[in-house]
């Protein structure tokens, strides 16, 4: 059974990735995956904030 990552280490990943895409060092043919990639962990981290913004409106519903 395979786990998710954390948010942490997909934060993680993007930031290792943005670093990487900064640094210039890399050519257009591993430049465009990792750029691809990054907006991919973007979507997964925006979609990990909302999921969590959500459980917490749940919760702050059920003890009012």
């Amino acid at each position: 059974m395979s786990k998710e990552p954390d948010y942490q280490a997909l934060q993680a990943e993007l930031e290792a990735i943005t670093a990487k895409l900064q640094g210039g060092d890399l050519g257009i043919d591993e430049a465009l995956p990792a750029y691809e990639r990054g907006m991919q962990l973007i979507k997964e981290l925006e979609t990990y904030l909302r999921e969590a913004q959500n459980k917490i409106t749940e919760l702050r519903a059920k003890t009012e």
